[in-house]
Order: structure tokens, then sequence, then C-alpha cells
């Protein structure tokens, strides 16, 4: 069973209101996905844990600025989770065959296992998707 995480949970989010952007990181299945609320607002999402009851992503809303900083190793993973510029993370659970979500719960990195998150010092070297790429000083919705 998935660890308990602190936090609150929402009741109804608006999940069907997000939009899939791309898959950023592939082993074994998606590991880094970015995506899109209906209102523009950017998520980074993680995979974090999987068991026989789920699968667990941890998603950051970011800017794009924030986006291509972490994406280019300029910022570590996990500062970029211990801190979110809007002041929370999101951890879905979501039933791996039908990908419908199980539960949303608003929390900060603090209270997730420590074996779920980014060792310290761990960049990513990702190429930043060519629509995320702007000059520094242009930050698009979110």
């Amino acid at each position: 069973m998935l660890s308990q995480i602190e936090g609150v949970r929402l009741e109804s989010p608006l999940w069907s209101a997000f939009s899939f952007e791309r898959v950023l990181q592939y082993y074994d299945g998606p590991r880094l996905l970015l995506q899109r609320s209906a209102g523009g607002q950017l998520y980074l999402a993680w995979w974090s844990d999987s068991d026989e009851s789920g699968e667990r992503w941890v998603y950051l809303p970011l800017s794009e600025r924030r986006l291509r900083s972490i994406l280019s190793g300029e910022m570590s993973s996990l500062e970029g989770l211990k801190t979110p510029e809007d002041g929370y993370l999101l951890v879905v659970d979501k039933e791996p065959e039908s990908n419908s979500v199980l539960q949303t719960i608003v929390t900060q990195a603090e209270s997730l296992p420590a074996d779920s998150l980014p060792l310290p010092g761990a960049r990513l070297n990702l190429p930043v998707p060519p629509e995320f790429s702007g000059a520094a000083g242009e930050d698009g919705p979110g």
C-alpha cells in the first residue's frame, strides 16, 4: 500500500481539464511528465512510487523560467520540489490501468517519504522543449 501523505485531500480535482504536454523522461514507463491545466499552469510531474494499489506522482506547479532551470540542471530537482513557487506540491495517486485518479493531496516536500525524493544535488540534464526555451526574461502562462 502506498504510504500515507500528510496534507489536504482534494475531493474533486479537475484532472480532466489537464492536457498532456509531453513525456520528458522514460524508463520502464513514463517517469517525468509535463502537463498543463486548462488555465495554463504548467506542472512537472515526477513518478514517485507504485504498488498493487496504484501509481504515485508528485506534481510541481511551475513557471516556464523554473521549468527551464530544473530541466537544464541549473536548479537541482530536490531544490525545485522543496521550494515550489506557489508554495505547494500535489501528490496524485492513479490507478495504473485506467489512469484514473484515486486521490490528490496538496502537501509539501517534507511530507513525502525521504526515499521518494531526488538525492541532494541530483540534477536533470534534459533538453528544454523548443516551446519553452524562450529568452530568460520571457515567462508565458503559469
